[in-house]
């Protein structure tokens, strides 16, 4: 409401006192020597401050204080309105809580687990589970990574399980850090209070909620293909045993990120995954899907640590390696990382 169109309302409301009232907006205009739409205007702020009214077909005026009591009187019974809802949600809240979630959380605690193969059910049932997480949600993510538009989302549904008191916790590959965007998301990940580990390599994609639900890929190396959901902490307990365990041996975020890409050896995280998975016997491609990268990023790698080496084969680089003993302790050694207690299950 601008000086003027209160000028223009209390204009009306004066010619409306002299006259005491009108029966059309057109008498009302040129009594108060304004325009229709200056009448009309005028007349919705009035009737918003309750100063008009009709009475017998004619718009008389309202004496203030007679609107600032019917004005004390609506605010009173909106407020006892608000107070009956708010008693009405409180009744709705104890009963979910004290009748019907035990029944539910009984019904969880059984063994169940759902084959889902439809894309739209996978993501309906991982937003259900979001929402209702309270205490946990853990997850690990060997790769690749979505598209950062997806990040960007998951960034704003991890913040709102922060946001709730949810204790958040990510492990990702290592070789995240040598990605400028995905260093940049991993950074903001743990900015916004979610506690961040970089591993070498890991398994399969895992998500936990409040250690009663998990959800992982019927087949590690198909990301995308069917998901098993489990309900129920008695199999769940199975699930995070296992994440706490490569929780323990993955190296905290702000650590790796101080160390940088590379290693006493002078490789990087990357490389140093790709002999150790190489070591274990496993072929490019199956590297490849371990830690969520490219097959030709795992030839580039090896072809790179050959020339480095000077070596021939991948034997050859293998052999030098091995006869490195910083290195031969790296690739022996698990992470050095602070142990802590896992939390009640």
């Amino acid at each position: 409401m601008t000086q003027d169109e209160e000028e223009t309302a209390l204009a009306v409301y004066q010619t409306l006192r002299d006259r005491g009232g009108f029966s059309s907006e057109e008498e009302l205009s040129l009594a108060a020597g304004l325009t229709a739409g200056q009448v009309r205007s005028g007349r919705r702020r009035l009737e918003h401050l309750g100063l008009v009214e009709v009475k017998e077909d004619q718009l008389v005026p309202v004496e203030p204080d007679a609107a600032l009591v019917r004005t004390m009187e609506a605010h009173r019974a909106g407020a006892l309105e608000q107070a009956r809802r708010d008693a009405e949600a409180h009744e709705v809240w104890r009963s979910l809580m004290s009748v019907y979630r035990p029944v539910a959380h009984r019904e969880a605690s059984q063994v169940e687990v759902e084959y889902l193969t439809d894309r739209r059910r996978k993501n309906r049932a991982l937003v259900s589970l979001n929402a209702m997480t309270r205490r946990f949600s853990d997850s690990m993510h060997p790769g690749p990574m979505p598209p950062m538009a997806l990040l960007a989302e998951s960034l704003r549904e991890d913040a709102k399980l922060v946001d709730r008191g949810v204790r958040v916790r990510a492990i990702y590959p290592q070789s995240l850090l040598q990605s400028p965007k995905y260093a940049r998301y991993l950074h903001d990940l743990t900015a916004l209070g979610a506690e961040v580990r970089l591993i070498g390599h890991a398994p399969c994609d895992l998500l936990i909620f409040d250690r009663s639900y998990a959800s992982l890929p019927a087949d590690p190396d198909d990301r995308n293909g069917p998901m098993l959901l489990v309900r129920g902490s008695a199999l769940a307990t199975s699930y995070v045993a296992f994440y706490e365990d490569f929780w323990l041996r993955a190296v905290p975020y702000g650590a790796a990120a101080a160390d940088g890409p590379t290693g006493a050896t002078g490789l990087t995280a990357q490389e140093r995954t790709v002999v150790r998975l190489l070591a274990g016997g496993l072929s490019d491609d199956q590297i490849a899907r371990r830690m969520g990268v490219h097959r030709r990023t795992v030839q580039r790698t090896v072809a790179k640590l050959m020339e480095r080496l000077h070596a021939s084969s991948r034997f050859e680089a293998g052999v030098k390696l091995a006869q490195d003993p910083a290195f031969a302790r790296a690739l022996r050694a698990p992470a050095q990382v602070p142990v802590e207690a896992p939390g009640p299950p």
